[in-house]
């Protein structure tokens, strides 16, 4: 009978804590799935504001183009005005020696006229005198060779006011001619001249178009970058929401400065610092932990929690390839990438030094090697300030 009656009380005990077990096992289930989504909801955020960051930064690229292109304009703008400056130098060049040409050939007019007048006048007396000029050299002169004398020198004066008469008809004829050349150079000038003002009018348009292109392409950069803030921030706290649900579910953790241990073993060195860098893959950007190497044997060494905590993702995290997070308490939280393999799952509780994956080259990677990064409140912070 008694025995009967143990039987049963163990039964109803079975029966008892088959019941709890299965409750639990369906608030845990439950709670788990709660951490799985708030988890794969900071995920989300996380690509959303990369996603952003990279339009962001394809915007900077087209701004910065179009600034390249205003700054062309602006220096071709520059260069046709001073073209147009010195053609219209050399206009006013060309008009002064055109000034200089028409007074040298008004003196020249004026010489012809007189010496036209002079032999004019010459010719006339001789006219009116018929031969009596002749005679008159003739009975003044003294004997035959005097003779030859006088009639060789009235028709040398003659010859004489005819050459020069020539010779000043020919000086005025060159500087019309020069005059002529001077005024065509001044012609081809002022229409070069119209051409640069109409290039000069072009390149200002296409400067304003320049601007108008690189203020907005800014405009466009400047929203970018602050949606990218904004959903960062967003992330951040999905982040911190998603590690506090692990770590209320699990067990608290109060770390204090100076408990931190490092994630490697042995000899290392930093290859990459923490803070602007030029990246292979990405150009210039800010790297958000540093990069460790050991001295021999990086491929596969282990990789250590470097406090207690509870892991928030043991799994593939983009450009991180394999990658372990661990919530530490107090707002901390530090990430380990391009992890050859895990050796720790999501939700897992692990103490400081435990063997949480080892170090491998996956994701965007150029070889072996730990990135280690630490966040405070769901921004990254310089991992040495921990130590």
């Amino acid at each position: 009978m008694k025995n009967n009656r143990k039987s049963k009380i163990f039964i109803a005990l079975l029966l008892v804590l088959t019941m709890l077990a299965a409750g639990f096992a369906a608030v845990y289930a439950e709670t788990q799935e709660e951490i799985d989504a708030a988890h794969e909801a900071a995920d989300q955020a996380k690509a959303a504001t990369e996603a952003k960051k990279k339009e962001a930064k394809e915007a900077a690229k087209k701004a910065a183009a179009a600034v390249e292109n205003l700054e062309a304009a602006e220096a071709e703008l520059i260069a046709l005005q001073g073209q147009i400056e010195s053609t219209k130098g050399q206009i006013s060049a060309k008009m002064a020696e055109i000034a200089v040409t028409q007074d040298k050939m008004e003196k020249k007019q004026i010489e012809i006229e007189d010496q036209n007048t002079a032999l004019n006048n010459r010719l006339t007396a001789m006219y009116k005198t018929g031969t009596a000029g002749f005679v008159d050299v003739i009975l003044n002169s003294e004997n035959v060779e005097d003779l030859l004398t006088n009639v060789g020198m009235v028709n040398k004066i003659l010859e004489s006011d005819q050459n020069l008469l020539k010779k000043l008809q020919k000086d005025y004829k060159e500087l019309k001619k020069i005059k002529k050349e001077l005024e065509e150079q001044k012609a081809a000038l002022e229409n070069y001249e119209i051409s640069l003002e109409g290039q000069e009018t072009e390149t200002t348009e296409i400067k304003a178009r320049f601007q108008e292109e690189a203020d907005r392409l800014k405009a466009m950069e400047d929203q970018l970058e602050a949606e990218a803030e904004i959903l960062a921030a967003e992330a951040a706290e999905k982040q911190a929401a998603a590690e506090k649900m692990i770590l209320d579910e699990g067990l608290q953790v109060d770390v204090a400065p100076g408990e931190w241990a490092w994630p490697t073993q042995g000899n290392w060195k930093i290859t990459s610092n923490y803070g602007w860098r030029i990246c292979p893959f990405h150009g210039k950007e800010f790297h958000n932990g540093v990069d460790i190497v050991l001295s021999s044997g990086t491929y596969g060494s282990p990789v250590y929690a470097i406090a207690d905590g509870m892991v928030t993702r043991a799994s593939w995290y983009g450009s991180y390839g394999n990658c372990v997070q661990v919530a530490h308490g107090n707002g901390y939280s530090s990430l380990y990438g391009h992890l050859k393999g895990f050796n720790c799952k999501s939700g897992q509780f692990v103490t400081k030094g435990t063997v949480i994956g080892y170090i491998g080259s996956t994701g965007n990677s150029t070889g072996p090697h730990l990135h280690f990064t630490v966040f405070n409140n769901g921004s990254h912070i310089n991992p040495f300030s921990l130590y």
